[in-house]
């Protein structure tokens, strides 16, 4: 279980991707030096006592819901998370990245960035509401001056769910000197942007993942809120990455360290409120996703009884990892629990 620390430069963005609900961002800013200074804190803090349990370092990530490229600090900040002995990457839809930014992040010692572009021409312009040429020579521009000092990736969101247009895109990128992908399907952000076949709590295959995992000893736990801790730009710790509305604060960082959040997180996911209910990257919702699947005909993972076991497989890994970090801290978990299950004894070695 490795960790990354996602630090929120902004949730303010200069793209509107018609898969990006930003209009559900009210509670927007960027974030201060000062806040940016306490939270890479946190995050030294935090690997000196997990790097031995996770494995690693850990990383971090200048992304949270925004264009990072919109706080004037960024490079700054990439160069400080360089000096405190962290593997840094940034996201990115390369819209922002001229020529003095390109230089200003290399320089700071930039080691991965994303680039979410996702189309080309008209349809980029239609999707993402930016210039296509512009956002074109930028990557071209960044990929040939990061040459052996950064990586690359192209990001495609798979929002037409088409997998011929993903690789025609691949092709594209590929013509042009790009050649590290970073492929995901559609998102929901816990529930924030409405997809119609994430309705999960009005699938009627909803009631059969349940009763999959009601078999099956433990409780279903997300590892995204621990495998990629989250600070929104305001300095507030945040459940991760898919609360889009910032509906789960857990406190700030000029008074909390990332292990003494732990326990408010594991509550939320276990209650599932208010966000895991209606998230796609909830265990029981993703089941059921491939339940729906399957009985739409579409592609599915396979045999889905030996997929419930890996939820539940990957549940007690999150859940040891987690007690030998914090101590307690998964005590009576099961008591919180939002639906009635036949609770089986865990025993974790």
């Amino acid at each position: 279980m490795t960790f990354t620390i996602d630090i929120e430069l902004t949730n303010r963005c200069n793209a509107s991707c018609h898969f990006c609900p930003r209009d559900q961002t009210p509670h927007q800013g960027l974030m201060s030096v000062e806040t940016f200074a306490m939270s890479l804190e946190r995050a030294v803090e935090y690997r000196e006592v997990a790097a031995d349990v996770l494995g690693g370092t850990g990383a971090v990530s200048l992304c949270g819901l925004g264009e990072p490229l919109l706080n004037k600090h960024a490079a700054t900040f990439v160069g400080q998370v360089r000096d405190a002995g962290f593997p840094v990457h940034i996201s990115s839809n390369g819209a922002l990245l001229d020529e003095r930014r390109a230089h200003d992040l290399l320089d700071a010692g930039l080691q991965k960035i994303f680039l979410n572009v996702g189309d080309r021409d008209a349809d980029y312009e239609e999707v993402y509401q930016l210039p296509f040429e512009r956002t074109l020579e930028n990557v071209l521009r960044f990929n040939e001056l990061a040459e052996g000092r950064c990586e690359v990736y192209l990001v495609l969101v798979d929002y037409r769910r088409d997998a011929a247009h993903q690789a025609s895109m691949r092709e594209y990128w590929q013509g042009h000197g790009i050649t590290r992908f970073q492929e995901f399907p559609i998102m929901n952000r816990g529930g924030a942007l409405f997809v119609d076949h994430m309705q999960f709590e009005a699938l009627p295959q909803l009631a059969e993942a349940q009763a999959m995992l009601d078999t099956r000893p433990g409780l279903p736990l997300c590892g995204a809120p621990f495998g990629f801790l989250f600070i929104g730009f305001d300095g507030n710790y945040y459940l991760c990455c898919s609360d889009w509305k910032k509906d789960v604060p857990l406190g700030h960082v000029a008074d909390h360290s990332f292990l003494s959040v732990t326990r408010a997180k594991l509550e939320r996911i276990v209650t599932r409120d208010p966000i895991c209910r209606t998230c796609n990257l909830d265990p029981l919702n993703h089941l059921t996703d491939e339940l729906r699947a399957r009985d739409a005909g579409e592609a599915a993972v396979g045999d889905l009884d030996a997929f419930a076991d890996q939820v539940m497989t990957v549940s007690r890994a999150i859940e040891t990892k987690l007690e030998e970090l914090s101590p307690g801290v998964t005590h009576g978990l099961a008591a919180m629990s939002a639906t009635p299950r036949k609770l089986i004894p865990l025993t974790v070695r």
